[in-house]
């Protein structure tokens, strides 16, 4: 059943916040300090520099969401919904992401090792995606190219670099 909340909650929640100009990123539900939160991740649909999600965005999302949540009577017990930006570091969690984001730094883990030597971090410049195969390249250090099946990353997401000079 706990397995079954995010997806549904995604397939209620994205197009009522499609319809505000608003991308659902990712949902997580998870059991936290003796409650259950229901997490959704948001950013803007024309999320380009200078333009991102704000405080009166993450309400006016949860304020839309929240009724057709409840009516899809996903949860049988009493939650927290909470709605947030992506944040620097934004996930990256479906294909659309990682086409948007070619060019970028990022840091990618996968749910075993992989390539020779075994390794299971990443940590480069997203080069490339495959929609057809469906592969993610990373250029590590400028010094070795890997392409990396999307259904073997357990985690990925952008890699901020500070420049506090």
């Amino acid at each position: 059943m706990k397995d079954q909340v995010a997806p549904r909650a995604f397939a209620v929640a994205e197009p009522i916040l499609r319809n505000e100009g608003l991308e659902l990123v990712d949902v997580d539900y998870c059991r936290e300090g003796g409650r259950w939160v229901l997490r959704l991740v948001i950013d803007k649909l024309d999320s380009g520099p200078g333009n991102r999600v704000g405080i009166d965005d993450c309400q006016r999302a949860s304020h839309a969401v929240e009724t057709a949540l409840d009516v899809a009577e996903l949860i049988a017990h009493e939650y927290a919904l909470e709605v947030s930006s992506p944040g620097a570091e934004r996930p990256l969690t479906r294909p659309e992401h990682f086409e948007r984001f070619v060019g970028q730094k990022v840091k990618v883990k996968t749910f075993g090792p992989l390539f020779d030597p075994p390794r299971k971090s990443f940590a480069g410049v997203l080069t490339a995606y495959s929609k057809e195969s469906d592969l993610v390249e990373i250029d590590v250090e400028g010094a070795r190219s890997f392409q990396i099946p999307r259904k073997e990353i357990a985690k990925a997401h952008l890699d901020v670099v500070w420049d506090c000079s």
